[in-house]
């Protein structure tokens, strides 16, 4: 189901980064983006005996919003209590990069660690959009079909317009503290990858191969609510849960089948989502390219090379 949110209170806000605790702290943020290989790059590098990962990984405390889990610093301290001797304390939360959903996170971690590294990997923004919506199907979070959410809901496009997530971290950091990866690229070649990232972060190289197995892929086929999604939303309401103890297991089984269906992604034609974002994505590159310099060749969706 969707993420609780809460209007955070921004008077209790003030100053919590910057507590005097002598705990480890984290200086190493993969901040993003969503769907482009977080999960792998937070368990290629946990592999490092000099680096500890957290676990969730995925804590979100800069961003308020999300109550996922506690946001008291001590909580959150508290997860990397275990880190020892590592020279590289971390985590990865992509909600850090989902402008304009979570503003001022930048800030936020800049205040509370000023050393600190930043990892943001990237892949072609037409499959990442594509990638966004059917995990967010998987969660019960969306139901409508892929064209008309890709339309309506910004989010689909605004995380995966790069230039605009990345300009607040440059802002707040020094560049040579971030580093910016292609998710083809780490697919294509991850042992290259995780080598120019462990030289950067100033570690050694391995003795032996990293597991570099891919991590978070979607099934084959997910179950997605049918239709409008109304008779799944009412299997999580307030008032389903009141009745639940007195409802028959037959009844339940019958609204789980009403509510829910079968779907393989992969089979789904996206034509008309690449014909309606390829302007957008085009524009998008071009201002990332500018941004940072460089080429996207691999992003054939998005470039036009997918036929």
């Amino acid at each position: 189901m969707p993420p609780r949110h809460a209007v955070p209170d921004s008077s209790a806000l003030e100053g919590l980064w910057m507590s005097t605790s002598t705990e480890r702290r984290p200086n190493l943020f993969i901040i993003g983006a969503a769907k482009s290989g977080t999960t792998s790059m937070h368990a290629y590098l946990e592999q490092h005996p000099d680096v500890f990962m957290s676990n969730p990984k995925e804590p979100g405390f800069f961003t308020p919003e999300v109550i996922y889990y506690p946001k008291d610093l001590a909580w959150y301290l508290g997860l990397f209590a275990d880190a020892g001797d590592a020279r590289v304390v971390g985590e990865s939360s992509t909600h850090y990069t989902k402008v304009p959903v979570y503003s001022c996170v930048a800030d936020r971690v800049a205040e509370f660690s000023p050393n600190a590294r930043i990892v943001y990997l990237m892949r072609d923004p037409i499959d990442r959009a594509i990638s966004h919506y059917w995990h967010n199907a998987r969660q019960y979070e969306e139901a409508r079909p892929l064209l008309r959410a890709i339309r309506e809901d910004v989010q689909y496009r605004a995380f995966g317009d790069y230039a605009m997530q990345l300009q607040p971290w440059f802002e707040a950091f020094d560049r040579r503290r971030i580093r910016v990866l292609v998710f083809e690229e780490m697919v294509t070649d991850p042992e290259g990858t995780l080598e120019s990232v462990f030289e950067w972060l100033g570690l050694s190289k391995l003795p032996t191969p990293l597991a570099l197995e891919r991590k978070n892929t979607r099934p084959p086929e997910i179950k997605k609510s049918r239709g409008r999604g109304v008779v799944n939303r009412f299997r999580y309401s307030d008032f389903w849960g009141a009745l639940s103890p007195a409802i028959p297991q037959g009844l339940k089984d019958l609204a789980k089948r009403l509510a829910l269906e079968t779907v393989r992604p992969g089979d789904q034609p996206t034509d008309e989502v690449v014909r309606h974002l390829r302007p957008w994505a085009l524009e998008r590159i071009t201002a990332l390219g500018e941004l940072l310099g460089r080429g996207f060749d691999s992003w054939k969706t998005s470039l036009g090379d997918d036929e």
